[in-house]
Formats: structure tokens, sequence, C-alpha cells
């Protein structure tokens, strides 16, 4: 089994469409997904009694749940935990149990300023283990300056953005239903995939 958490206390920086998609993507697969949702807000979890998704959702309330989802959740293909839209506990317990961090963000400075929050915890937990971390560049739409300089920005640090990044689409909002949306979906999929298998 094998545990990926998408991690940026701001909130709308994409993590929850990100997790829904991806893991709709997994499961139409044949994978067995479980999902966590760790936000006191319960989105992703209030999403699922509407759509009824194609994996199971479980909530952490607290960082003990989360330490024992590779437990309590062993009989998964693929566990994704989408992170609260703070910095708490949660979020260190989310690093330590995940074999990879996908850091969302939007063309946003306060997005990118955000997620160097992430990057502090991940770089204090260094010394127990490296995790591998990518960043997925979410709402994206070409052509902009702000594009331009969230990708600059994360050429200055360590982390790697993912070669494919989720376009600002109204289809993400409901769920993928276009093709293009489908598309850029599965080959994200692909790539969350080679880093994990």
């Amino acid at each position: 089994m094998k545990i990926t958490a998408f991690l940026n206390p701001k909130g709308g920086s994409g993590k929850t469409t990100a997790t829904i998609n991806i893991s709709s993507c997994l499961a139409s697969s044949g994978n067995k997904i479980a999902v966590v949702d760790t936000d006191p807000q319960m989105s992703l979890t209030n999403w699922n009694k509407a759509k009824k998704a194609a994996f199971d959702v479980y909530t952490a309330a607290s960082e003990k749940d989360v330490y024992q989802v590779r437990k309590d959740l062993a009989g998964y293909d693929f566990v994704i935990i989408d992170g609260a839209g703070s910095l708490s506990v949660i979020t260190s317990a989310a690093v330590m149990v995940s074999d990879l961090i996908i850091i969302p963000v939007t063309p946003s400075p306060l997005d990118f300023s955000a997620a160097g929050s992430v990057i502090t915890v991940l770089q204090a937990q260094a010394y127990n283990r490296r995790v591998e971390t990518r960043f997925l560049i979410t709402r994206k739409i070409e052509q902009t300056t702000m594009l331009k300089v969230l990708k600059e920005s994360i050429a200055q640090t360590e982390i790697k953005a993912f070669k494919t990044s989720i376009t600002q689409r109204q289809s993400y909002v409901k769920s993928v239903n276009d093709g293009a949306a489908k598309g850029e979906i599965a080959i994200l999929t692909r790539e969350i995939l080679e880093i994990l298998v």
C-alpha cells in the first residue's frame, strides 16, 4: 500500500479537487482506494455523501488517526490523504506516514507562501526519513505573468514540480466530465504512479 498526501495549509489551493480526481482515476483502473479527509470542514466527506465516489472515504480528526492509517487501511492499494486548510499536527503526521507529498499551488503568491510551511515541516522531519515531494500547479491559466512567477519560485526550491498541471476548468469543480480534463488527470496520475510504484 502506498500513501500520498495533498498538503498546503492555504484553503482554495486545490487539494480536495485534486484528491477527488486522482483518486477517481486510480479507482477506474481497478485499484482499491481509500481517501482520508483531515479537514475539520469535512468538504470531501460531505461531497462523497452527495456523489457516492468510486473510492472509500474515512475521516481523521486527530494526528493519532493519521498515524494509524497504514495499519487500519492496510487492505487498500493506495491511500490518499486530503490535508486540512491549516497547518497542524495532522500535517506533520501526514508527512510521517506518506510515501509521496504533493503540494498543490495556484499561480498566487499567497499559495506559494503558505506552501513554505509544509516545506518547513518536511525539513524538520528530514532527519527521520526523506519523503518524495512534488509541487502540483493547479488552476493554471497559460501565458499569465503569475504562472511564470510561480514556476520561477518553484525552481528556486529543492522540490520539483509535476510536468502536468491542472488547468483552470469549470468541469473540475463538478467532476471530471470533459475529455481534456480526463486526459490531464490520467497523465498526472501516471506521473504519480511512476514515483510510487
